[in-house]
């Protein structure tokens, strides 16, 4: 659908309006179409407004395409997609589910159609037509619309995935969204779609079995993402009873884990000298990781106002944006610039181009950032000048520099943006620029052949 404001048109994508409001439109993909009553998804999104439109159709787009990377996984599921049918068919008869006050004339033409598949199925044995074992002659969909309209569903996984999703802060976070749909697909995948109180422990422990081939943790991340869905939903619903997933057993785990390897002052100070040699964004990337600390999204995810350069205290800003999220609230800090880290700010805002927003736009744009590309682009570089290490390592390395300075480690907190253990650290407002520059002052790089400065 595209819009025009004056001269400026917008399209937004699978989408159409229709007296004033917006409908969601997608095709089915055609290896899935057997699956669904129609091969065009359509859902009025009840708002004629462009921007919630927009984060409804993303949230749907990132909802499908988990729902049919699942499908694609196991041929015999159809996640989400089942209550999402049934409501389809329930429509069809003019019908909604319980507890809608549904035309009386209605109900019965819908209940005549299962009765005469029944009826279909039993031919002349009455026992069979008495015993009515729905599975044999209704598909997953008409049974599914039964329970619907007669008020008798049952919540499933999907729908505990949903209720998690709908009240989570991070909820509009793409990134986030994807990932957690995706984690939570791949259950899915192995026990399909079971309603939320038919689960198990048995049912963790075939997760569990079935992720074997990745490494243990992977599985303990997904793991951690199941245990979030579980508790949220026990939560919300008020239900008393166990969480199947809390506290799960991954043989082994733990031992399959590549130990980080930290930069030796060696490798830092040629790091340094071979980012100022090659003088380019990715450098300048890499070279703000290395004397901040800071997570590389952190960093990736930068605006040019975030960069301040005229304080006393030259540091950026770390903190939430709608292009990029933080890990938690801990994660929002400032931290000051010296040695490689001060370099690579001063290039960035010397060669910005007039209007620039981003610090680094090739990874960065107004809808998401791309931490994942500027990790590989990053990581890529590095082994091509024979440092055996990612990019990640230089936040790992900098924590033993300051532990070597002898700095205090709710200082080394403060800059890395750790929660601190110690509950007394969490009133005030922490420690301020000034001290936190005087620590990394004293590990600062200066590209020079003896090493960092002591």
């Amino acid at each position: 659908m595209k819009i025009t404001f004056g001269l400026l048109q917008v399209t937004l994508p699978n989408s159409y309006s229709r007296n004033g409001l917006i409908y969601y439109q997608r095709a089915v993909p055609k290896d899935l179409q057997d699956r669904y009553p129609h091969k065009l998804i359509k859902i009025n999104l009840k708002t004629g407004d462009i921007v919630s439109a927009e984060k409804r159709i993303r949230n749907l787009n990132e909802k499908f395409e988990a729902e049919w990377s699942a499908m694609r996984a196991d041929p015999h599921s159809s996640p989400k997609a089942l209550k999402a049918h049934a409501e389809a068919l329930l429509r069809e008869f003019g019908l909604s589910p319980a507890p809608a006050a549904n035309d009386d004339l209605a109900v019965s033409q819908f209940y005549d159609r299962l009765d005469a598949k029944r009826e279909a199925y039993a031919g002349d044995d009455e026992l069979l037509y008495r015993e009515n074992p729905a599975e044999e002659y209704l598909s997953p969909v008409e049974i599914k619309a039964a329970q619907l309209l007669a008020g008798r569903s049952k919540e499933t996984l999907s729908d505990a995935l949903e209720v998690y999703l709908a009240i989570h802060h991070k909820r509009y976070d793409k990134k986030f969204s994807t990932y957690t749909r995706r984690a939570f697909q791949t259950l899915i995948a192995v026990i399909g779609d079971k309603a939320m109180e038919d689960l198990s422990r048995e049912d963790a422990h075939r997760y569990v079995k079935s992720e074997s081939k990745l490494s243990t943790g992977t599985i303990r991340r997904r793991i951690n993402t199941i245990n979030a869905v579980m508790k949220t939903y026990l939560r919300e619903r008020d239900l008393n009873r166990a969480n199947p997933f809390e506290a799960v057993p991954i043989l082994a785990e733990g031992k399959d884990a590549k130990k980080r390897v930290t930069f030796t002052p060696a490798e830092l100070v040629d790091l340094y000298k071979a980012c100022k040699s090659k003088d380019d964004s990715l450098r300048w990337l890499i070279s703000l990781i290395a004397d901040t600390g800071a997570r590389l999204a952190e960093v990736t995810g930068l605006s040019m106002d975030d960069i301040r350069l005229d304080a006393e205290v030259p540091h950026i800003v770390i903190q939430p944006h709608p292009w990029r999220s933080l890990k938690n609230r801990s994660s929002a800090r400032e931290v000051p610039l010296v040695g490689a880290s001060l370099w690579a700010a001063q290039r960035i805002k010397s060669s910005a181009v007039h209007g620039q927003r981003f610090a680094f736009p090739r990874y960065t744009n107004e809808a998401s950032c791309n931490a994942n590309n500027a990790s590989a682009a990053a990581g890529k570089w590095l082994r091509s000048i024979h440092l055996d290490h990612t990019p990640h390592e230089l936040r790992h390395t900098i924590v033993d520099r300051l532990r070597e300075a002898q700095c205090p480690e709710d200082v080394r907190f403060a800059i890395g943006g750790w929660a601190s253990q110690e509950v007394g650290t969490r009133y005030g407002y922490g420690y301020g620029l000034k001290v936190k520059a005087d620590w990394l002052s004293k590990i600062a790089l200066k590209g020079e052949s003896h090493g960092p400065e002591a």
